[in-house]
């Protein structure tokens, strides 16, 4: 508006100099018209009203959300020129930005729809959105930033147990316990007569109305063991080739295991020494039930690597996570010497271990596939061997 001013500024002059009225009109147009021009402009950003919304936050690996943002004039002035440009994650939508030019009409407004593809699992934040305004003709110019921290949440794809190599009864979950004293109302063992001191909760009534006796119903006496999942997320514990791919393959294997073992009612526990960006988190703590599955699956969504963490010195540090039986489940690229004498020690303080290794290289065969009544076992997962069409959440990649 510099030239505007200095233009009624020598009109001014002039009009005092010579008394040609002409001049002072001149001078009420430089001045006037910037400045009405500035007051729409002002007035029509400030009515400026932006919404992002998304139709899913949390979606699962090969799923998709749809995106609608809208930039609407909310006020009684229009707004002349206005551009905007919307960032996108750039692993989710190609190309990774929105981009667009209008004039906006008192109540109108701009809609951008766009699709964002779960093609990777994560954690992002949409936007930022820039809007850069003005009014068309050089004399004002404005730039902002929109951030809402809206975030999408893209969890790890989910395998059947059974492709992951694992039978559908292995070592973790219900025991029988010969001690009659944790009984399982959902197992009924036997029919046997009534005695004394028999519950009538436990009255078999059926064969009470069909035999004309009481009869009670004898359940089997169970626990439940904890089982915790460790996750090795050690850069320096990988191979740099095929490093992101195996990185990815250990977290989809933490998820499909976890999801097999709470849809069981199973007791499970997390601990990794990746880094969560969000909360710092390192562990969660044994638990059962949805809400704790989706806890589980969240922070796997926001794992990273970590440059330099060592693995074994976890398992001593989160011990207060063990009970005598207790399944410990590791996911790792390697079985080191260091790691399976680790292993050993703690299966001589009555626990299980599963060691699951990614890929073909195993170290110590002895333990590869054996029998799950074994103490000690090693399982391996390699990333060809999963299909992606057989994911129980998502789709083909």
């Amino acid at each position: 508006m510099l030239p505007y001013i200095i233009l009624a500024l020598v009109s001014l002059v002039l009009g005092s100099l010579t008394g040609i009225y002409q001049f002072y009109h001149l001078t009420y147009l430089s001045l006037g018209i910037p400045l009405a021009i500035l007051y729409i402009h002002k007035q029509g950003m400030k009515n400026l009203v932006i919404n992002r919304r998304l139709t899913q936050e949390r979606i699962f690996s090969g799923e998709s959300s749809q995106v609608r943002l809208t930039v609407t004039n909310g006020g009684r002035w229009p707004i002349f020129w206005l551009s905007y440009d919307e960032v996108i994650p750039h692993r989710l939508h190609i190309p990774p930005s929105k981009q667009g030019v209008s004039f906006l009409w008192p109540g109108e407004k701009i809609t951008v729809d766009y699709c964002l593809d779960g093609n990777r699992r994560g954690f992002y934040t949409l936007g930022p959105l820039k809007i850069e305004a003005g009014d068309g003709l050089g004399f004002l110019e404005e730039k902002m930033i929109y951030e809402t921290g809206q975030r999408l949440i893209i969890y790890p794809r989910l395998y059947p147990l059974e492709q992951l190599g694992l039978p559908s009864r292995i070592i973790y979950g219900d025991l029988v316990w010969p001690q009659k004293i944790y009984h399982d109302p959902g197992r009924v063992r036997a029919i046997r007569e009534y005695q004394p001191g028999d519950s009538f909760r436990d009255i078999y009534w059926p064969g009470t109305a069909s035999l004309g006796e009481l009869l009670v119903k004898e359940y089997e006496s169970t626990i439940t063991i904890e089982n915790l999942l460790y996750i090795n997320l050690n850069q320096q514990e990988y191979q740099l080739k095929g490093l992101e791919p195996k990185v990815e393959l250990a977290i989809e294997v933490a998820a499909s295991i976890a999801h097999y073992l709470i849809t069981h009612n199973q007791t499970v526990g997390l601990v990794t020494n990746g880094i969560d960006p969000l909360q710092g988190n390192q562990s969660i703590a044994p638990g059962q039930g949805l809400d704790h599955l989706m806890e589980i699956m969240e922070l796997l969504a926001r794992l990273e690597l970590a440059e330099d963490a060592p693995f074994i010195p976890l398992l001593e540090e989160y011990r207060q996570y063990y009970s005598p039986g207790s399944t410990v489940l590791m996911i790792t690229e390697i079985d080191s010497a260091e790691l399976m004498e680790k292993s050993l020690d703690l299966c001589r303080r009555g626990l299980n271990l599963l060691i699951i290794v990614l890929g073909d290289q195993i170290l110590h065969t002895e333990y590869l596939n054996r029998p799950y009544t074994e103490n000690l076992v090693i399982l391996s997962v390699e990333h060809k061997s999963l299909g992606r069409e057989e994911d129980i959440y998502g789709r083909g990649a």
